[in-house]
């Protein structure tokens, strides 16, 4: 995540110009770690540019030839747009990434989260901002509707890039970058009993359909696990901070433990790094954790916390 964020600071203050100012960003410690595949997909995505000169052929793109960054097989049409819609994917909690703030997990009691990724044309533009908008989208799961959420007020930094390692920006965002893959979200309840489910796109009178596999439609009816933190400690080293926790899995279910461990960074115009912990736990077992933090950065007495599958937060005093 901190390569994702240092390539785009940049250009995002350029673009930003409404924001107050090029707030600081994190990289995550390991928010590059992949998803299970049960719970989330990544959907890598590659943009050609062909360079032309002033003897170049004319452009001969249209809208029926002009490339989409995700499958083919995943373009459907509404009247004049296209539209793309791949790799829906469902998790109990999930994993972001900000630009000019701290990335980490969204997770709530009672729902779980779909994403999937999106692209439109209109003309020979194919990008994350065009029409139809966000909320054309719903999820269907046996004729039951949920509309696309927001998920800006629960996340920190300027706004959220990478979603389930889905895109690079939300569908529809009016900062989204030529060619750019967006994302779309959807937080049903938890679990979620259904024989089909399908995203749906209606724009222009008329309506389009991408359905989620099975083994997506088999996680919304899992429910998930709860765990309890048992220990959140900390150590003061000379020129470091060891920190540690200990959880356990207190439900009868077996399932995935994903946290966001926040250490701040008061030296620098920067927001709390986050370090992303994921773990597979049984029913009844326990996960261990501990790293070390360097403490150049950072000093006086500051708060750490834990923000995902457990949440806690503990003082440390770096003056003793």
């Amino acid at each position: 995540m901190p390569s994702n964020r240092r390539q785009l600071l940049t250009t995002v203050c350029a673009l930003s110009a409404g924001l107050a100012g090029c707030l600081g960003e994190r990289p995550a410690g390991s928010g590059s770690e992949s998803p299970t595949p049960t719970d989330e997909t990544n959907t890598s995505t590659a943009d050609t540019t062909d360079e032309t000169t002033d003897d170049a052929p004319p452009d001969t793109t249209t809208a029926e030839n002009t490339s989409f960054s995700l499958p083919e097989s995943s373009v459907k049409s509404l009247g004049e747009v296209r539209v793309a819609v791949a790799n829906p994917t469902v998790g109990k909690a999930i994993t972001y990434e900000s630009i000019m703030g701290s990335g980490g997990v969204l997770q709530s009691d009672g729902t779980q989260f779909v994403v999937a990724a999106v692209q439109s044309q209109q003309g020979n533009a194919v990008d994350a901002g065009g029409d139809p908008a966000y909320d054309a989208f719903e999820l269907v799961a046996d004729g039951k509707t949920y509309s696309a959420v927001e998920i800006e007020d629960r996340t920190t930094g300027a706004y959220t890039s990478s979603l389930a390692d889905h895109g690079d920006i939300r569908y529809g965002a009016p900062y989204a970058a030529g060619g750019a893959v967006g994302w779309v979200a959807f937080e049903p309840p938890s679990p979620l009993d259904a024989s089909e489910a399908a995203i749906r796109c209606r724009y222009g009178g008329e309506t389009a359909e991408w359905e989620l596999s099975d083994d997506a439609v088999a996680a919304l009816g899992r429910p998930a696990p709860t765990f309890e933190l048992e220990s959140f400690d900390a150590t003061v080293e000379q020129y470091s901070v060891d920190l540690s926790f200990v959880a356990r899995n207190v439900s009868e279910n077996d399932g995935r433990f994903l946290v966001a461990l926040y250490w701040p960074t008061t030296g620098i115009a920067d927001d709390d790094e986050s370090t992303i912990i994921e773990r597979s736990v049984a029913a009844g077992e326990r996960v261990e954790w501990s790293g070390s933090f360097d403490t150049e950065y950072t000093d006086g007495v500051v708060t750490t916390r834990l923000d995902g599958a457990v949440s806690d937060k503990i003082e440390v005093d770096l003056e003793e």
